[in-house]
This record gives C-alpha cells, sequence and structure tokens, in this order.
C-alpha cells in the first residue's frame, strides 16, 4: 500500500483532535457508539492501542487537561496494514489550519532585531577593547568600500575560541526564526541576515569576516535545524522526563507557547515514529592521551547524542517513493573529556539533510529497507586542552611580548568546520529482527584548523610573518573535501557499527585581514582520519546498554618542508541511557 508523505502527515496531526469540542469539528459519531462498533472483541482493542501508541502515547497529549464535553476520536491508520477504519474530520479549513500552522514572521523579526540591539549596544559600550580590529573610519570613503565593494571582505585574525563560537550565535538566530514556524530555509536567511548585520552595521570599524559569516550563517543553519529537531522531539516524547528535557531548546517551548495557548494544539506537536530515533546519555572510561602526557591515562567521558529520523513513517511497514524538501534527518552531538578537574577535549557534531529522495518498502514481516539520499551538510568542531595563554585566546594580538616568539610554539589540536554540502546517502535492510545499516557522505568543506606541523617547524624557524592566525593562534583557515562512511548491524540485544571519517584542507591564501604586514604567506596542508569499531549490548533494564568503542585518529600536517604525523588511539567503555 502507497503511502504518500503530503496525506500522512497532515492525518497524523489529527490524530489530535480527541481533545477538541465535538461541535467544532461537525457532526461525527459519539465516542461510545464508535467503541461499540469496532473496539467490541479484545484482540482487535489490543492490535488498535499497539497500532496508534506512537503517536498518541505523548506526555504533552497526556497531560492535555480533558473535560467531560472533549472526546476522544482518531483521524487516520499508523499501520497500512491495519484493519481499523479511520475516522475523517469533516471541517476541512479546521483540518487544515491545525495540520499546517503559519509561520509568524513578524514575532520572529522582532525578536531578532530586539536580541541584535541589545547586543549590539552591549558591544558598543565594550567598542574600546576592540582596537586592534579597527580598519575603517566613519567617513563615506572608508564605509563606501565595506558597503558597495569586496575590499573589506577578509578572514579576521580572531583568536580560535571567538570564531567557532559564532555558530552558537547564528544557532539563536536561527532558531527564533524556526521555533516561529518558519520553513528551513527561511530560517536559514534569518542566521545570514543576523550575521550580515552585526558585520555590517554593529562592527561598522571593522573588515567583513568571511569566516564570520560562514561560521555564523551556515554553522548556525546546521546547529539551529539539529537544536529544533531535538526540542521538539523531547516535547513530543512519550516519557514525562523527555517532556520536561524539551526546555533544553527554551525557545522552542516560549514561542510554541506564544502561538499555541489560545489553540487546542501546539504547533511544535509532531508525531515521531520512537522505535526509529536514537537519543542517549553516555557516561563512562575513555582511555586517551591528554595535553600533557605522552601516552593514554584514564579520563572521564560525558556525551550528549541525538540522532532523528525526521520522516513519522521512516522504519514503519508500507511503501513510500517520495522527495523531500524540508530536513528528514538530523543529529546532534556534544562530549566532553576530563582528566581530573581538566577539561581535556570539547567536542560538537550536527548532521541534517533537507533535500532529497525517500524510498521505503517494508512488509508486516519487518522484510524490506529504507533509504535516503540527497543533499546534506554537517558541522563538527573540537578542541583540546590549550596548555599556553596565547593558545587559550587570552593574549590579544597587539601584546607581541605575551606570544613569547623567542620560544617554539606550544599548540594543541584544534579543528572548526563547515560541511557546507554535498551528496548523502543513508540505507537501512530489514530482515525479521536484523537490520543492515549503512551511509556515505562527501562535502565540500569550510574550516579552521591547527597547523600540526607548526611545533616542529618552530624548533627551528622562526614564524613571525606567518599567517596571523597561524603566528599568534596557530590555526588557520582552508578548504576542503571531508568524507565518511557508516555501517551498521543491529539486532534485538546488541548493535555493531564501523565508521570512518577523512578531511583534508589546504589554506586559503591572500585574503587575510593583515595580509600587508605577512612576509611569508606559504601554502599549508592538514589531513585527519577518524576511524572507529563501536559496540552496544542493550540490558534487561529499560533504555540501559553498555557501550565500548575503539578508535583512532590519525593526523597530518606540512608547513614548508617540516611534516608532522600523529595517531591518537581510544579506548571507551561505559554506559548508555537512551532517553
Amino acid at each position: 500500500m502507497r503511502m504518500p508523505r503530503k496525506s500522512i502527515i497532515p492525518a497524523l496531526f489529527l490524530s489530535l483532535a480527541f481533545f477538541l469540542p465535538v461541535e467544532s469539528w461537525g457532526q461525527v459519531p459519539s465516542s461510545d457508539e464508535l467503541i461499540k462498533n469496532q473496539l467490541t472483541d479484545d484482540g482487535v482493542w489490543a492490535k488498535w492501542l499497539e497500532e496508534f501508541d506512537l503517536t498518541l502515547n505523548s506526555f504533552y497529549l497526556r497531560s492535555k487537561s480533558l473535560s467531560g464535553q472533549n472526546e476522544f476520536y482518531l483521524s487516520f491508520k499508523l499501520s497500512p496494514f491495519s484493519t481499523l477504519p479511520g475516522f475523517a474530520i469533516t471541517d476541512p479549513v479546521k483540518f487544515e489550519s491545525l495540520a499546517t500552522p503559519s509561520p509568524n514572521r513578524p514575532r520572529a523579526t522582532i525578536e531578532l532585531l530586539t536580541l541584535m540591539t541589545i547586543s549590539g549596544a552591549d558591544y558598543w559600550h565594550k567598542y574600546g577593547q576592540f582596537l586592534e580590529d579597527w580598519q575603517y573610519r566613519p567617513v563615506w570613503r572608508d564605509q563606501k568600500k565595506r558597503f558597495f565593494s569586496f575590499q573589506a571582505y577578509r578572514f579576521d585574525h580572531n583568536n580560535f575560541k571567538l570564531n567557532w563560537r559564532h555558530s552558537l550565535a547564528g544557532m539563536i538566530y536561527y532558531e527564533l526564526a524556526r521555533s516561529n514556524n518558519l520553513p528551513w530555509w527561511n530560517s536559514m536567511l534569518y542566521s545570514l541576515g543576523g550575521s550580515l548585520y552585526w558585520e555590517y552595521i554593529v562592527e561598522w570599524r571593522e573588515v567583513i569576516s568571511i569566516s564570520d559569516n560562514i561560521m555564523t550563517g551556515f554553522g548556525g543553519y546546521i546547529l539551529g535545524e539539529s537544536w529544533f529537531q531535538l526540542g521538539r522531539y523531547f516535547f513530543n516524547s512519550p516519557r514525562k522526563v523527555g517532556y520536561y528535557l524539551s526546555w533544553l531548546n527554551p525557545l522552542n517551548r516560549i514561542n510554541g507557547w506564544l502561538e499555541g495557548r489560545d489553540k487546542p494544539l501546539s504547533p511544535h506537536f509532531y508525531p515521531f515514529n520512537y522505535q526509529a530515533q536514537d537519543v542517549f546519555l553516555f557516561l563512562g572510561y575513555r582511555n586517551s592521551p591528554t595535553s600533557t602526557s605522552s601516552g593514554n591515562v584514564g579520563n572521564m567521558f560525558f556525551q550528549f547524542g541525538s540522532e532523528l529520523f525526521i520522516e513519522p513513517v521512516y522504519g514503519l511497514p508500507g511503501k513510500v517513493n517520495e522527495t523531500f524538501t524540508s530536513p528528514i534527518y538530523s543529529s546532534l552531538d556534544y562530549s566532553l573529556t576530563y582528566h581530573g578537574e581538566n577539561r581535556e577535549e570539547l567536542e560538537l557534531r550536527a548532521r541534517v539533510i533537507p533535500w532529497g529522495k525517500f524510498i521505503q518498502k517494508i512488509d508486516e514481516g519487518k522484510n524490506g529497507y529504507s533509504l535516503i539520499y540527497g543533499l546534506g551538510s554537517a558541522f563538527h568542531t573540537y578542541v583540546k586542552r590549550p596548555v599556553t595563554d596565547y593558545d587559550a585566546g587570552k593574549v590579544k594580538i597587539t601584546d607581541t611580548a605575551g606570544f613569547h616568539f623567542e620560544e617554539p610554539r606550544n599548540f594543541r589540536d584544534k579543528m572548526g568546520s563547515v560541511h557546507l554540502l554535498g551528496p548523502v546517502v543513508d540505507g537501512t535492510y530489514y530482515k525479521s529482527d536484523w537490520s543492515f545499516r549503512f551511509s556515505g557522505e562527501a562535502y565540500f568543506s569550510f574550516g579552521m584548523i591547527n597547523a600540526l606541523a607548526l611545533n616542529k617547524y618552530s624548533l627551528d624557524h622562526d614564524v613571525q610573518g606567518m599567517k596571523t592566525t597561524v603566528t599568534c593562534y596557530g590555526y588557520y583557515y582552508a578548504l576542503g573535501p571531508a568524507l565518511t562512511a557508516m555501517a551498521e548491524i543491529d539486532h534485538s540485544s546488541f548493535r555493531l557499527r564501523g565508521f570512518a571519517s577523512y578531511i583534508y584542507y589546504r589554506s586559503i591564501q591572500g585574503l587575510a585581514e593583515l595580509q600587508y604586514e605577512m612576509t611569508d604567506d606559504s601554502v599549508i596542508k592538514d589531513s585527519r582520519w577518524h576511524t572507529g569499531i563501536q559496540f552496544q549490548w542493550r540490558l534487561p533494564i529499560d533504555n540501559l546498554s553498555l557501550f565500548s568503542s575503539i578508535e583512532w585518529v590519525r593526523r597530518w600536517g606540512i608547513v614548508h618542508e617540516v611534516t608532522d604525523r600523529t595517531l591518537e588511539k581510544r579506548y571507551y567503555l561505559g554506559l548508555k541511557y537512551n532517553l
């Protein structure tokens, strides 16, 4: 049976008609009559509960106050093989308005402008602290270059910590729009618009930072969409703890309440297939090097991760063949590694697939396949603990003495990547209780990456005169390919996954903010391999699994004729709790 998405989504939304007054939906049979006619057999009742539990068993819905005048009705069949008829909604206007909440662009715009005004005023109040960034005066001759030419477009010389965090600002700009029901591409215009406003208006004395616009605009979209879907997942969770965790995305909750407080259904209600999702907390042991150790030592590891298939019928029996133009998949992972009181590593990753094709054919015996292919984007940042003040971004670029150029450089590895766009494929083959999944990605990537060979190069060479961010903060701006592949076997009690990712970066030349001061603008190259095998065993305790992993991280870099290589081995063991 073919299940086109356009009919599935409104039908799933309208399953919530059970808490609306009967008179508002036209003439339908009474609930007693429906139950008497269709649910008299105990076996049918059990089948009915099983088929509809995925959508109706939501803490958000259960917490709704149902008065005696509200009736319990269903408007669709979740399973394509159901023998139970669905119930039609007779008012098409209310059907459409409930299924497709309208975007509130005025409120999204007001919220963004309010945020920009407050943060801009605070920035101007502290503007004297950023004298090293001043390049343009408040005169027509200078501002004409900024607004009507590309002369001011440069890669800035800010420290790494400040630059990668621009993506978090873009995430908030994006979320202000997305939480007000704007589509993803429209919301991305808000993150890009917020970045351009900041660069052109707020920082009117400075260059137009290319890197800031990429990290804020595009990095903000990737993180923002993943954050939005995670908040929506928790909001619709069948578990009370999940519903309260939806406050991890407060903009979703607040704007959802503002939009839905006088309506029977929140605009952020969504019928996820919770059996297909993987949202979890991991706490355990990681054996790996630290910033000050030459070999592996024991560390505490924490990870909060999510992998969401947003299509409601993903993994369910039936046939689907459709083109999608809104995100069908998102993932968001945040991890911390501690050695004693020291945070040794921070890592943040996200991935979104907004365009493509979804094909699925699964029979009642759970045999068949699901296939997603299209275009996607991804974000990846990791930062190892710095051991010098200049690597930590605590030394201003004008404080030459603070960089201790008389000593060899002592930087630690770091990378901030926005994988702008590329083809992706994600497929799963089902055979009864077994599933076999594979995925592949190939992106054109922009990044800020630590020059691995710089420490070694500085032993015998003077690094002054090179790219400013390399000399002072150890990283450079780059472009290159990013590739990822994954294969997984899943059974009722275990999951085995193998993965490999590769990224290659070549420095961007000739566009540095202080290009005129350089005496050595040579090309720098770096690469990173990350491979691993993960094993998960589901314990008899609900939602709890034993997790272990072995991973290898290989780094390579070259500065002039000097090359350097490192190999880091990581071992993980701990408990994974699914939310």
